[in-house]
């Protein structure tokens, strides 16, 4: 098991962007050759919004193969942060950072030399030498990413949706580094340049300053054992005091290629059920796991009955509109095309999941897809879901966002237009196709 193989969706991606002539070596040597410090002073990372954005920032670089440095104290865990165990945050990472990526650890000594980015928490002190350094901060329901020199205290608190939006901020800013290592081969110069120029001073906010936090989930349903539902999950058992229970409905298990984007997957768990994993690594987090080892299909219309709020996380389309036509009160759809990520609700009165995709996009080719953009999907479709909890329905206005992360400034959010003649619109309201 190599890690080639465990990257082979994010080459392909980077494929993307590079001349067809450059080899896999060269860009393995481009993300393994990227070196990130994260640091974080006690004052800094006291809280549980901050341990849950050095967490997170963590296992989304070394998913991508980055050499990361984790420069901070060795605090104990102020809520959940599965995979890792409980205990002791730095300790936990270094064992769960030898079970990600074959040959892929965490080094919690500083570097002896100049390395490429160093990431502050706060105005946490950088002491070591890199080429770019950054500070992040968070509210409960933004991230944000500042040049140090504006650099304040750690904001949020114990809400750590602000902080997983930092750190994925951060994680992006990170892959930034890996691709400019690549600019000589460069299929459009330009376009090279300007993608992947660095993020300066952004905020990115998933919600309104005073929307409510909420922690009681319910029962709903996950359509997939995915990358995206791994996020989702991921950033729901991180709610303080969640309570809930879900089933996963997905019937595949995991593979080495999950790993560069699964975020609760870790090596040691290959070929185990996706949905079994699920239940096992997110067991006392407060969110029930009840797996189910099936395809959601149209033959299990009756046999099983979907949760009034179904999230879901699968590339194929029409298993969407499958999931549309069930008539769940409220749907959440988390999906990626290449670097970017988007999400949309879809409820009574407004575009459907087959309005916003009426047309399928079949294929069995391997998925490029990376952990970052994987992430982003799954954090935003969580957010909506929260969000519908807390506040009940939300705008029409945001009824889908799509983000290229490279670029957050320039994210889209929108409604989703009803089709006169669609037919997932139409089984819904007449009950016949």
């Amino acid at each position: 098991m190599s890690l080639r193989q465990a990257l082979d969706r994010t080459l392909l991606l980077m494929r993307d962007e590079v001349n067809d002539s450059v080899d896999d070596d060269t860009l393995l040597a481009a993300l393994t050759g990227t070196r990130i410090a994260l640091i974080a002073d006690t004052d800094n990372i006291a809280s549980h919004s901050a341990q849950t954005a050095f967490v997170t920032a963590a296992l989304l670089m070394a998913r991508s193969g980055h050499q990361v440095y984790l420069l901070c104290p060795d605090v104990r865990h102020a809520g959940s942060q599965p995979p890792l165990a409980q205990g002791r945050m730095i300790e936990q990472l270094v064992r769960i950072g030898a079970d990600l990526l074959p040959g892929v650890q965490f080094l919690t000594e500083p570097p002896a030399a100049e390395i490429d980015l160093a990431i502050a928490l706060g105005d946490s002190e950088i002491a070591v030498g890199a080429r770019r350094t950054m500070s992040l901060n968070a509210e409960f329901w933004s991230g944000q990413i500042l040049p140090q020199h504006c650099a304040t205290r750690w904001k949020a608190g114990q809400w750590p949706l602000g902080g997983m939006t930092a750190a994925a901020l951060a994680a992006t800013e990170a892959f930034k580094c890996a691709m400019r290592k690549l600019d000589q081969f460069a299929k459009n110069p330009d376009r090279m340049e300007t993608v992947f120029a660095d993020t300066i001073d952004v905020e990115f906010a998933l919600a309104p300053a005073d929307t409510p936090t909420f922690s009681e989930l319910g029962d709903f349903d996950c359509i997939s054992g995915g990358a995206i539902i791994n996020a989702v999950l991921y950033v729901l058992t991180r709610i303080p005091g969640v309570s809930g229970h879900t089933r996963v409905i997905e019937p595949d298990r995991a593979a080495l290629s999950n790993l560069n984007r699964y975020m609760l997957l870790v090596h040691s768990h290959l070929k185990t059920r996706k949905a079994e994993d699920l239940a096992v690594v997110c067991e006392g987090t407060g969110l029930d796991i009840e797996p189910v080892n099936e395809r959601y299909e149209q033959r299990h219309h009756d046999s099983i009955r979907l949760a009034n709020s179904v999230l879901v996380g699968v590339d194929d389309i029409p298993t969407r509109w499958l999931v549309q036509r069930a008539n769940p009160e409220w749907l959440g759809i988390g999906a990626t095309t290449h670097w970017s990520a988007m999400a949309s609700f879809h409820h009574s009165g407004l575009g459907c999941a087959e309005c916003l995709h009426p047309i399928d996009d079949p294929g069995d080719a391997p998925i490029p897809t990376v952990a970052f953009v994987s992430f982003w999907a799954g954090l935003l479709t969580a957010a909506y879901f929260l969000r519908q909890l807390g506040t009940g329905r939300l705008g029409s206005d945001e009824q889908q966002i799509y983000l290229t992360p490279f670029r957050p400034e320039n994210s889209v959010r929108s409604g989703v237009p009803k089709r006169p003649t669609c037919p997932s619109c139409r089984v819904n309201i007449d009950g016949c196709a």
